[in-house]
């Protein structure tokens, strides 16, 4: 982290977590709240247009997202969609089970709970839904947590619906799965009461702690997402969407404050040098770049605009890997169909553009305080492309705009849309209001869940005493650290655990395989939830009375969360690890030794040696058992020496 001072910055943050719930059903239907694993039984393709909010207004982003003209196509799942994902009827009552999550929540972090929830429509024209809107209602108002840095506002806990999840796109067409749309969602805003990039990640970290504290939220990639919102002082409030990871938010705090500290002193060097708003002028340009020894120009169509006292701002860095060029560059491709443009502050040698350039600068009489841009492309395309070029030249101006911006796996941002206003808000009509009782408040604050920071102390100790084994006189613990005892109760698998430790089983292998081999399959797209209790404890007996081997063990959860009916035996039959047995192994350690016999003397060699065996062994015998027998005929053949 460098060594900013936020203080002095005027740093002001606020984290909005979004956390899928796991109900029987969705929100407004009675439609199974999860992902399809069946096939599309039907694909229907729309086009959506802006409606005006409560307002009377029309929301600029909404209007944004309709000047692209794209169609969209929303496949339909037989089981996890209806009439109502597709909008071709009106919504049922609210999900009982999925609110009476969210006022847990929202008694859990002391906010104050409406009298009367009321459901409304936010328009979303990306086409996430099908009805170009998205039902939200607001379930918590004026909470608070503490941290670390000291208390945080918590504005609003909402209850909404998820959006649909988009599966690919082929040209101006994107296609979307309905299955997602509809699941019941808890969306958690905090006053912009963070000061330091760390206090954003403990905050964000706080907030999913807590949620899942419930122990009635879905787990895994994508059923929770984090948006940042940032600003400084002379700055504007930008919202970064999708910060999928906790170790990351720090990194987008750092860089936007740094990206909006940059503009606001670009803002102060062009009021001082006088700079005016552009106006671009477009020049058709292409017999400069006729005979071009850049691929990107040669005989193309290619067009320029003039930027009058520009020069050297596109090449000023704004955060520690983008410029400015890279900011307008980022800003054309998110507004119009062109892949980018090139201007004068680039290093021009790379596109072999330099010369052409010269020539285009005493064609334009272009001074060398003036920027020249070019694009390539029919000219109506290029016209927009210019006029989008001089519209965020021209916000450099006003300094910092409000915007809805993506985050990157780099820790950077770029731009999306305009931020949204409260013009995209109007009522509901076809959900009544639902009226919160005392009593049923009542109920949930009787019933609020133990946090997860407090019951994972409870569940230490518990598991460090079931840990303990007596050495005579002595007690000492097996070596499991607690380091991973808490990522065990992080997991959500300690129950799992305490009940296969007190089974008998190796508390080092059944950690091993929760901790490390189920999110590594899960990353690999096996559908590790389909294992249950039975199928580790009969693996964990194969192994126990030898007939597997710890390195076969990934491969058999695989074929048995592919087929959970599979007992360990036949998984094991089905994968084909057939067991070996010591005089097989001895005889493959002997060969290997004949073949190999300048291997031996040292530790290297020997270390290459047990790579050769265990290429032909792997997962038929355990890698304790191969080292032991392999030590024992090196030395027998050192003696033999």
């Amino acid at each position: 982290m460098s060594e900013l001072d936020y203080s002095k910055l005027g740093l002001k943050c606020g984290i909005e977590i979004h956390q899928q719930l796991e109900t029987q059903h969705k929100l407004f239907c009675m439609c199974r709240s999860r992902f399809s694993e069946a096939k599309p039984s039907l694909e229907v393709a729309r086009k959506l247009r802006v409606v005006a909010g409560e307002t009377g207004e029309i929301d600029i982003a909404a209007l944004g997202e309709v000047a692209k003209g794209v169609e969209f196509v929303y496949r339909v799942y037989p089981e996890e969609s209806c009439l109502i994902e597709l909008d071709e009827e009106p919504p049922g009552n609210m999900n009982s089970e999925a609110l009476d999550i969210v006022l847990t929540v929202a008694e859990m972090l002391k906010c104050e709970v409406p009298e009367e929830i009321h459901v409304m429509r936010k328009t979303v024209l990306d086409g996430s839904n099908t009805s170009g809107f998205q039902r939200t209602s607001v379930a918590g108002l004026r909470g608070k947590m503490k941290t670390s840095f000291g208390e945080v506002g918590i504005e609003n806990i909402c209850l909404e619906e998820e959006s649909c999840q988009i599966m690919g796109r082929d040209g101006n067409r994107v296609f979307y799965g309905l299955d997602r749309l509809g699941i019941p969602l808890v969306e958690i805003g905090t006053s912009p009461d963070i000061r330091t990039p760390e206090q954003a990640r403990e905050v964000a970290e706080m907030l999913g702690m807590i949620v899942r504290s419930t122990e009635k939220v879905k787990r895994g990639l994508g059923t929770i997402r984090q948006d940042v919102n940032v600003s400084i002082e002379g700055g504007a409030r930008v919202e970064i969407k999708g910060a999928q990871e906790l170790r990351m938010i720090p990194k987008f705090v750092e860089n936007e404050a740094l990206r909006q500290a940059s503009l606001i002193e670009i803002k102060k060097d062009l009021h001082k040098a006088g700079f005016k708003p552009v106006k671009p002028k477009v020049v058709h340009v292409s017999h400069i770049f006729k005979d071009s020894e850049s691929k990107i120009t040669k005989d193309k169509t290619t067009y320029a605009i003039l930027v009058p006292d520009f020069a050297g701002y596109l090449k000023r860095q704004i955060t520690p890997t983008r410029t400015l060029g890279n900011e307008v560059a980022n800003y054309v491709r998110a507004k119009s169909e062109m892949k980018g443009i090139i201007h004068s502050d680039e290093e021009l040698e790379k596109y072999k553009l330099t010369k052409d350039f010269e020539k285009l600068r005493h064609e334009m009489k272009a001074g060398h305080g003036d920027t020249l841009i070019i694009a390539v492309g029919e000219e109506k395309a290029v016209e927009k492309t210019m006029a989008i070029v001089a519209e965020r030249i021209n916000q450099l101006v006003v300094g910092v705009p409000t915007e809805v911006r993506k985050a990157l796996d780099t820790g950077e941002t770029e731009y999306m849309r305009p931020l949204p206003g409260a013009a995209r808000l109007y009522p509901e009509t076809d959900v009544p209001p639902i009226r919160i009782t005392h009593a049923r408040l009542a109920a949930i604050r009787k019933n609020l869940p133990e946090l997860l920071e407090d019951k994972g102390k409870r569940i230490t100790l518990n598991l460090t005493e079931k840990l303990q084994i007596k050495d005579g006189a002595s007690v000492k613990k097996l070596k499991i650290s607690d380091e991973i005892l808490k990522q065990i109760i992080k997991s959500g698998k300690h129950k799992l655990f305490e009940k296969l430790i007190d089974d008998g089983y190796d508390p080092k292998i059944v950690s091993t395989i929760l901790i490390s081999t189920l999110p590594y399959l899960k990353r690999s797209g096996v559908a590790v939830e389909k294992l249950e209790e039975h199928h580790f404890s009969e693996i964990l007996n194969k192994l126990k009375d030898g007939k597997l081997a710890k390195e076969a063990i990934p491969d058999v959860l695989k074929a048995i969360a592919k087929e959970p009916e599979l007992s360990a035996e036949q998984a094991i039959r089905k994968t084909k690890i057939i067991e070996l047995t010591i005089e097989d192994l001895k005889l493959i350690i002997i060969k290997t030794l004949d073949k190999n016999s300048e291997l031996i003397g040292d530790e290297r060699g020997e270390k290459i040696l047990l790579g050769l065996v265990m290429q032909q062994v792997r997962g038929k015998i355990d890698t304790t058992v191969v080292m032991s027998e392999l030590r024992i005929a090196i030395n027998k053949h050192k003696e033999s020496k």
